[in-house]
């Protein structure tokens, strides 16, 4: 608990459950205004406790929660990867993107047991859909496949992918931070010897045998796309896109508002919930809690289940949420004071008592400086 005026950590309470909570709140009848995340607990606590304490929701705590279902939306509908077309001149200029062109005729290792479980798990959804226009329940899909309800809702969405959201995703490796200088050298036809003397100058300490396989793809997808501008496409990676929810497009260097608007063109989805995560972030910040229901409205039109969720979440926090576009107060003293929390119980080494612990935060608390 910290006091919202002096910045200090007032109490550490050993439970979060309703009726611990209420019980500490009910010795403050002079209490008017807490700010809290969205936790139902909290929100019953604080009306069990004093009905007339105005709750105010944290605005940090509903933008992630928007940006992580944004995100779950992307993930369903995009491929890691998207290849999208290149002009020349774009090629001729480029280094932060890769260029595939043919596809390289003999699938390699990872390709092929990726189409194998893709093809398995393509067939457990049609099963599913075959079951369900049969009016089978969820249960009784679940229970005659051998797989849980959850993944029978899953795989009843129309918007359900079977391609796995983490295929051809970039693994972080020791080469992974030479890979553009690679590429650069095998469009000058070097050498493999020339390659490894080159990258292990820059300071590569991994295997010559990673080297070996890295370059053996990349030349073999070099040289069977060719020369020719018209038969490249462009590598546009997902997580760039899922950056665009949290920064504007100038500050993402990866990606482009052309290379932007030509993945838009093939996944639509993707420029609707940018838009949508956009107008929520200027309707919190407005000041105008009236323009919420009209940000609720539009995003239900979505038709999107993620984002569904997340409004239902609001609804029922309705009062909270729209305090917290009129009024300044947020969490951010609750978040710092849990890293210095977190601080002293790794200096304990984890043998501290919660009551130890407790007046060790309190006692420097009371040391500590309010400017």
């Amino acid at each position: 608990m910290i006091d919202i005026d002096t910045h200090r950590v007032i109490d550490l309470l050993p439970s979060r459950e309703i009726e611990e909570v209420a019980e500490w709140l009910s010795l403050f009848p002079n209490l008017e205004v807490v700010s809290r995340d969205g936790s139902v607990s909290y929100n019953s606590a604080i009306k069990k406790a004093n009905e007339t304490i105005i709750q105010v929701s944290d605005r940090f705590h509903l933008l992630k929660g928007l940006t992580d279902a944004a995100k779950r939306v992307i993930t369903s509908h995009v491929t890691s990867n998207i290849g999208v077309p290149v002009s020349a001149s774009h090629y001729e200029g480029t280094e932060t993107a890769d260029y595939w062109g043919k596809e390289t005729g003999k699938e390699d290792f990872p390709t092929r047991e990726h189409n194998e479980r893709y093809q398995k798990k393509k067939k457990m959804v049609e099963k599913v859909l075959e079951l369900t226009a049969q009016e089978w329940k969820r249960t009784e899909i679940a229970s005659e496949l051998g797989i849980t309800t959850s993944t029978v809702r899953r795989y009843q969405s129309p918007d359900f992918n079977p391609v796995s959201g983490k295929y051809n995703t970039t693994q972080d490796s020791k080469i992974k931070p030479h890979s553009e200088k690679i590429k650069q050298m095998l469009r000058d036809k070097h050498t493999f010897q020339q390659i490894e003397e080159a990258i292990k100058k820059d300071g590569y300490d991994g295997a010559a045998s990673t080297i070996r396989m890295y370059t053996t793809r990349e030349r073999k997808l070099l040289k069977e796309a060719g020369r020719d501008s018209q038969g490249f496409i462009e590598k546009i990676e997902r997580k760039w896109l899922i950056s665009l929810l949290y920064r504007p497009i100038d500050k993402v260097k990866k990606i482009s508002q052309e290379q932007l608007d030509k993945v838009i063109e093939k996944y639509p989805v993707i420029e609707v919930v940018h838009d949508i995560v956009k107008s929520f972030k200027n309707t919190l910040f407005s000041k105008r809690p009236d323009e919420l229901e009209k940000w609720l409205e539009e995003a239900e039109g979505l038709g999107i289940e993620q984002i569904n969720s997340f409004v239902n979440g609001i609804r029922r926090d309705i009062a909270a949420v729209k305090k917290a576009i009129e009024l300044d107060y947020n969490n951010g003293l609750a978040e710092g004071s849990v890293n210095k929390l977190k601080v002293i119980k790794r200096i304990m080494y984890g043998r501290n008592s919660f009551l130890l612990l407790k007046g060790k935060l309190l006692r420097l608390e009371s040391k500590r400086k309010i400017n």
